[in-house]
């Protein structure tokens, strides 16, 4: 049989604190972090290329009056986001494309993946896409061809209700009970 394509797209925002704890907890993961450091001030830089966007963490390690800043761009951010994402066993596939993206609100993860499975059953006739929007709210130019295709293809019929069951019955019910007299 043949196969079947199924895409997936996926964006996981990450308001910036939890973005904070992501890339320390990289760090702590790799021993970059001090213990006990004071985390002071964190800085987001939304430039326009990707070299320019980053995350500035101001750290005050312990019984230190000075403060050093770590800079994490893309690569790290990305790096720290998926890492915590496993960490909180937050599924995501391995294959999946992998996007950053600065919002407002957060940092997004953006996954994109394509799954090819095997079909199990016989390939489907060609699908028809009908659509809701009236026709006078359409564009001309899509009017145009959609009015040619009504007039060449007769649309089915609404199935009417039997004329057995009566006025007033609903389908499917059994229709009203004629008055006995006596």
């Amino acid at each position: 049989m043949a196969n079947t394509l199924i895409h997936e797209s996926r964006r996981l925002l990450l308001p910036f604190d939890t973005v904070v704890d992501a890339l320390i907890e990289l760090d702590i993961k790799h021993g970059r972090w001090p213990a006990n450091a004071a985390l002071v001030e964190v800085t987001v830089h939304d430039g326009e290329d990707d070299r320019s966007r980053s995350v500035v963490l101001s750290v005050r390690p312990p019984n230190q009056a000075t403060v050093v800043e770590r800079t994490y761009t893309l690569p790290l951010i990305a790096a720290a986001i998926v890492n915590y994402c496993l960490t909180m066993r937050v599924p995501m596939p391995r294959s999946s494309s992998k996007t950053i993206q600065f919002l407002p609100e957060g940092i997004a993860l953006l996954l994109e993946n394509t799954l090819m499975l095997q079909r199990r059953h016989l390939e489907a006739p060609q699908v028809k896409v009908i659509s809701a929007v009236p026709q006078e709210t359409q564009a001309p130019s899509e009017a145009a061809p959609a009015a040619e295709a009504d007039a060449a293809e007769e649309p089915f019929a609404p199935l009417e209700p039997e004329a057995a069951e009566g006025a007033g019955a609903a389908p499917g019910e059994a229709p009203p009970a004629a008055p006995t007299g006596a």
